[in-house]
């Protein structure tokens, strides 16, 4: 018997409203919600509340998946799950057998908290079952010693409303101050038809839409799709029918923003049923019928649209001064000047800061977002080892907005037989060391670490040296604020530092 939990996805049918909500942010877990209990609290969760059965049947492709969340407090015993299938048994088959009360159960023990558990059951419609036909099953459970929140009811339908778009090319070249139109059709690859449809239209912060109508929601979303945050909610009550496609009454017009650089541009379309249009101003966007379905068709579009245009990546430097056997801390920076945001979708060689350690110091504090430089690799090693003599830095998140800087400050000890200023240096570049193919202006991509050493022995105390920050000061970006020290040295209260994350695969764009 088999149980992973959402091994493979189910088909689509028609879904209601409700539905498709959750089918909108991906397979999103539908759950019950738990109520308080002496002992455990327990939560169903299927991946789907509607599972179409396609025709002809294609078996191990489809399955009613379930798991279970254990909320605590301590462990649940002698969990059961149980799968009632008495509505749809004269015309469903199962991979199992099912007991004459055609309800099916899994017996899985003991769930700790943070165990949880999860199964499923494939399902197929018997031949010559009519397209169409319905009807739901129902998951329980019980526990000797915790509670249930509720059953879950799981509609089963015989037939799939599949739904595609047609499949979109890269862009190049094209500018700030332009609009893209982009053609837009949805087929109904299925067996079932969809009485109505709505199609989610998402892109990057760099396009706009360049007309608003009035059966579309317009909004930004905050999950990380791509980036793609700018959002369309268009609904059509047109009944898409199986084998046939419907284009967009005119294209989708993108405005080309003075920021765009490297956009992508999404959509997707989603059966509902009892489709109501808005009343919002603006004119209709309707669907017009469009001849036979696209068999090319795709789910869903992620399309690169790279523009025109340009971004200023600035490496950022820092001045100290203390004496020998002194740790000094300086705060470095990568900032983004614009006038393109930058934001990589198309590999793994997002910007990064090379800093190169003065030599008369050694780097004893490494930020958790830094780590040491492979020269031969040409890539991060992701070690935080102190006192190695380069250190590549990469943020998280790695996209960057016009003017946005993200600092990186380093602790480093003068050597004690530093006498003299010693310079390092930052550096602009990618997580592979490679041109910023983008950034059209390179005089501004080094600056220097600048460590001035006195000898004198003034009584100077290690951890108490810091760096002005200056260039960083003048753009807004210094977090050091001076107070007076013991010995009348300057000390610098370190801001909070972006975390990042750093890329350990090295890709070259």
């Amino acid at each position: 018997m088999r149980i992973p939990f959402l091994r493979r996805a189910a088909a689509t049918v028609a879904a209601p409203a409700a539905a498709l909500v959750l089918a909108i942010g991906g397979l999103a877990a539908l759950t019950t919600p738990a109520h308080a209990a002496d002992g455990p609290a327990l939560r169903l969760n299927v991946a789907s509340e509607n599972v179409g059965l396609p025709i002809p049947t294609t078996p191990g492709d489809t399955q009613v998946s379930w798991g279970v969340t254990n909320d605590g407090p301590g462990t649940a015993n002698d969990v059961k799950i149980s799968l009632d299938l008495s509505d749809v048994i004269d015309w469903v088959t199962t991979d199992v057998t099912v007991p004459a009360d055609h309800i099916y159960t899994w017996d899985r023990g003991d769930v700790t908290t943070a165990q949880g558990t999860g199964g499923l059951l494939d399902v197929n419609a018997k031949a010559g079952t009519p397209l169409g036909t319905t009807g739901i099953v129902t998951l329980s459970g019980t526990s000797s010693n915790g509670t249930f929140a509720g059953d879950i009811k799981v509609r089963l339908t015989v037939g799939t409303t599949d739904l595609v778009v047609n499949k979109l090319s890269k862009r190049t070249g094209d500018k700030p101050g332009s609009t893209i139109d982009e053609p837009v059709t949805i087929s109904n690859t299925g067996t079932l038809p969809a009485n109505g449809v709505q199609l989610r239209l998402r892109t990057t912060v760099g396009l706009a839409y360049a007309e608003r109508y009035s059966n579309c929601v317009y909004g930004t979303v905050s999950e990380n799709n791509y980036n793609m945050t700018n959002q369309a909610l268009c609904t059509f009550d047109t009944v898409i029918e199986p084998g046939k496609a419907y284009k967009l009454s005119e294209p989708v017009g993108l405005d080309v923003t003075k920021q765009a650089l490297f956009e992508l541009f999404g959509d997707q379309a989603f059966p509902v049923t009892d489709a109501t249009t808005s009343k919002a101003d603006g004119p209709t966007l309707s669907l017009v019928p469009a001849g036979t379905a696209d068999t090319g068709g795709i789910p869903a579009n992620h399309q690169t649209i790279d523009a025109d245009n340009t971004a200023d990546m600035v490496g950022v430097g820092d001045t100290a001064d203390g004496n020998p056997g002194d740790v000094v801390k300086v705060t470095v920076a990568l900032r983004n000047d614009g006038p393109g945001w930058v934001g990589i979708n198309a590999n793994d060689d997002q910007p990064a800061l090379l800093v190169t350690i003065p030599t008369g110091t050694t780097a004893v504090e490494i930020p958790e977002h830094c780590s040491v430089w492979s020269e031969d690799a040409k890539s991060a090693t992701g070690e935080q080892t102190p006192g190695k003599p380069k250190y590549v830095c990469q943020s998280s998140p790695s996209e960057y907005a016009v003017g946005e800087a993200r600092k990186f400050t380093f602790g480093l000890k003068i050597k004690a037989d530093t006498t003299d200023t010693t310079i390092g240096e930052v550096r602009a570049t990618t997580a592979f060391d490679n041109e910023l193919t983008f950034d059209d202006n390179k005089a501004n991509d080094t600056a220097a670490i600048t460590v001035t050493v006195s000898s004198s022995t003034g009584g100077n105390q290690p951890d108490t040296q810091a760096g002005t920050g200056s260039e960083l000061a003048e753009t807004g970006g210094s977090s050091a604020t001076p107070w007076i020290a013991a010995g009348g040295a300057l000390a610098l209260v370190v801001g909070a530092v972006l975390f990042g994350s750093v890329r350990l695969r090295r890709r070259r764009a």
